[in-house]
């Protein structure tokens, strides 16, 4: 496997004070979180960097929480278990809060290489983005073929995607995206999520090829891959009708008036060379006619409403960056 610990001392990284925290969403990751910890307490040695490790509702037997805390990692526990979002949520919370003024998030099941954070975070101090993405292309990743294929399928239908490695939980955050990122989903669809809110708001995006391995892993899908895809990819699509209302409404609607004018075409066609109606098709095009119009027309109505909301939040969110 490829990936050896880069050389740290050649990057622009700060070394002293509370300006980096590593963030650890787990759930039940007794077996694989201590040779993470492990890994992060080496690469201290060379990097200065606060942990955080959020227990997102473990089973009570399991140590995940107590192995943290031995290995010196502040612990946040919530009390059941509401998802990798909500996980998440909390890192950032706890990073916008103490004045971070960078975040890295790594998954807790040791498919990622901790030693790799550096480029991450090269990635935001260097050239400049605002977040880096641990991307998982080629050679240096251990994806399974069917996990390519579902993840290329979830990539196109992220919002700001385009080009992008959506689902890696690998990824770091400088403070304007810390401030700027608000997410809303508690589930795995909380990376496409944090994609959409960046392209929205105009963040600058940047991928960092890393390292990944599957082999081995015990815990590092929990649903399935075919269950998890097709969980993440209907979020995915009620994340598009809840951003973009036009272009889901409108390009719905679209096809159904596209229907209905191949129908009418169609009983046009059957008036002209038999001479009679046909009220099954003539039916089938005015229904096409009339959802595709209510589509079109909602699709409109709703984007106009999702504008002046947020027109309306980015006025607040000022205010109170003023009054901060």
């Amino acid at each position: 496997m490829k990936g050896e610990q880069p050389d740290i001392k050649e990057m622009r990284l700060p070394q002293k004070g509370r300006s980096i925290l590593v963030g650890i969403p787990a759930y039940n990751e007794e077996i694989a979180i201590g040779s993470l910890l492990w890994k992060l307490e080496k690469l201290k040695k060379e990097m200065d960097f606060d942990v955080l490790v959020v227990d997102d509702g473990s089973h009570p037997k399991d140590e995940t929480a107590a192995i943290a805390r031995s290995y010196g990692a502040v612990v946040e526990v919530h009390e059941h278990n509401l998802g990798k979002g909500a996980a998440i949520r909390t890192i950032i919370n706890y990073a916008e809060k103490k004045f971070y003024r960078y975040l890295v998030l790594i998954d807790s099941d040791g498919q990622h290489n901790p030693y790799e954070i550096p480029n991450l975070l090269s990635g935001l101090m260097n050239p400049g983005a605002d977040i880096t993405i641990g991307t998982r292309w080629g050679e240096m990743t251990e994806m399974p073929f069917i996990r390519k294929i579902g993840k290329n399928v979830l990539d196109r239908f992220t919002i700001g995607g385009k080009g992008r490695d959506t689902q890696s939980g690998f990824r770091a955050l400088n403070r304007k995206a810390i401030r700027m990122i608000h997410l809303t989903h508690d589930d795995f669809a909380v990376e496409s999520e944090m994609l959409a809110e960046a392209h929205e708001k105009g963040l600058v995006v940047r991928n960092v090829r890393i390292t990944c391995r599957y082999k081995n892993i015990k815990n590092a899908n929990t649903k399935g891959s075919t269950k998890h895809g097709l969980g993440v990819l209907h979020k995915l699509v009620m994340m598009i009708v809840e951003r973009r209302p036009l272009f889901f409404f409108g390009l719905t609607g679209a096809v159904f008036l596209l229907i209905a004018l191949i129908s009418g075409a169609w009983v046009i066609h059957i008036a002209r060379t038999e001479n009679a109606l046909s009220v099954g098709y003539s039916m089938l095009t005015l229904l096409f006619i009339i959802l595709g119009s209510l589509l079109v027309i909602s699709g409109f109505i709703l984007n106009e409403l999702k504008r002046l909301f947020d027109r309306h939040t980015e006025r607040d969110l000022k205010r109170v960056e003023e009054l901060w």
